[in-house]
């Protein structure tokens, strides 16, 4: 009787045990949350900032956490609400312990607090296992720099190993690859032109190459011209040389006597072909002429008296689906020092941009132009005392009006003003100021300086 008693007993409590740790096929399966991935991070939307549409990257690897895309320059973060998802929806997270690195504490997390995001914040996560911990640092990216200024300096001060007399860059491509060729006169007495070419990527070594056809003394180098595949330069004496591959010159044939090539027109499609635009001489009559692609020429216009014939710079621009040639600047067929702008759709009738009676900038020769940031540049010169100057204006009307630039992108107090600089812009939007003469009479500056607005550089 007693056994019968012990094995009821016995039986009762194997009944009670297997209940108690789940002997029903319900309770048989469950299992303590553990998993504390953060899936989802965000932070509140603020109306002024934008905050609510920035897309953050959650790096489940590594434990990081950041924005790809940085926020406005000057956004703060001391105090920004983030909102936090995990991956068990259904239970959540134990706790979450937040390490402010920019306030040095650590905090039991609520998820509503505010958060100082000025420096990296580390999120550690707990599930209800008491055991599995996940950690990410979370990075807000803020622009550091001043998005709309310009960071210049100086590339390199060395581009020949000879003194320079003048030079004119330009882009060609060369063995497939897109590259600078840079022409000099040296400094000494009848030297012979010479030829040096670059990778676009790689402005501080320069490689002869050789160079044929020129004549000795007379080109005007300013003036060099690529149009429609050939290269154009003028000579002192009224001949125009051309070359397919910039290496090996020859004379124009059937070409009148230029003056000055003022530059090209690109093609605007069937409504207006392309041109190259000069000004000829005929006896003692400067006209406005235009050679088409077929090399055909048609004269145009008398040449105004105000209007540059040397020391001029000349840029294209598009405006309203046209092409447009513009030239500022330089000295008259009188050798009056200009202070005007021009502009052509054809090369064989310009327009006077600016307005006569007012002096937007002081005369100059050699000024710089470029089309850079939406708007149209202009830069230094050498003054009426042959001076270099470094001073900048825009123009957002395309050359009718300019205003001076005195803030966020002007050139640094060691830049010593110049005239007569090549200038390119790459791809990637830097803007090269190549050599230059800080003096008239002055030999060339063997530097290169570069610069590029902030925001341009900035990841998209």
């Amino acid at each position: 009787m007693r056994n019968k008693i012990v094995l009821l007993l016995t039986g009762c409590l194997m009944w009670l045990m297997s209940s108690c740790l789940g002997g029903s096929e319900e309770n048989s399966d469950y299992e303590i949350p553990k998993n504390c991935q953060i899936i989802s991070f965000k932070l509140e939307n603020d109306s002024i900032l934008g905050l609510g549409s920035t897309r953050f990257t959650i790096d489940q690897l590594h434990g990081r956490i950041f924005n790809m895309d940085s926020l406005a320059y000057g956004t703060a973060m001391e105090k920004a609400i983030c909102s936090v998802e995990y991956m068990d929806n259904t239970y959540g997270v134990a706790y979450v312990q937040v390490v402010q690195t920019a306030v040095g504490d650590t905090i039991d997390w609520n998820a509503s607090d505010s958060l100082d995001f000025s420096q990296p914040v580390e999120f550690i996560v707990g599930a209800y296992d008491g055991v599995t911990t996940k950690k990410y640092k979370a990075q807000v990216n803020v622009h550091q720099l001043v998005p709309d200024s310009m960071d210049w300096g100086l590339y390199t001060d060395r581009l020949t190993e000879e003194a320079i007399r003048e030079q004119k860059v330009i882009q060609h491509t060369y063995a497939g690859a897109a590259c600078y060729f840079m022409y000099t006169q040296p400094a000494g007495a009848n030297s012979p032109y010479r030829l040096y070419y670059t990778v676009v990527t790689d402005m501080k070594n320069w490689t002869a190459l050789s160079l044929e056809g020129l004549p000795a003394g007379k080109a005007l180098l300013s003036q060099l011209t690529a149009y429609e595949g050939t290269f154009y330069l003028p000579s002192t004496d009224g001949v125009l040389y051309q070359s397919v591959d910039g290496q090996v010159w020859t004379v124009t044939e059937k070409t009148p006597v230029v003056q000055s090539l003022l530059g090209y027109v690109k093609t605007g499609g069937d409504r207006q072909p392309s041109v190259l635009a000069a000004i000829v001489k005929e006896g003692d009559a400067l006209s406005f002429a235009a050679m088409d692609k077929e090399g055909i020429w048609t004269i145009g216009e008398a040449v105004p008296e105000d209007f540059p014939v040397t020391g001029f710079g000349q840029l294209n621009y598009t405006s309203m689906y046209y092409e447009y040639l513009m030239v500022v600047a330089g000295r008259s067929a009188r050798n009056t020092l200009l202070n005007n702008a021009w502009g052509t759709m054809n090369g064989k009738v310009w327009a006077l941009l600016t307005d006569t009676d007012t002096n937007y900038f002081g005369e100059r020769e050699g000024v710089m132009l470029t089309a850079y940031d939406d708007k149209l540049w202009m830069i230094g010169g050498l003054d009426a005392n042959g001076k270099g100057l470094k001073d900048m204006y825009e123009t957002t009307d395309k050359g009718v009006s300019w205003s001076l630039i005195d803030t966020l992108v002007v050139l640094p107090e060691n830049y010593t003003g110049r005239g007569f600089s090549s200038l390119q812009v790459d791809t990637d939007q830097f803007i090269s100021i190549i050599g230059g003469k800080t003096a008239s009479g002055n030999n060339e500056q063997q530097e290169i300086w570069r610069g590029r607005i902030n925001r341009l550089g900035f990841e998209k």
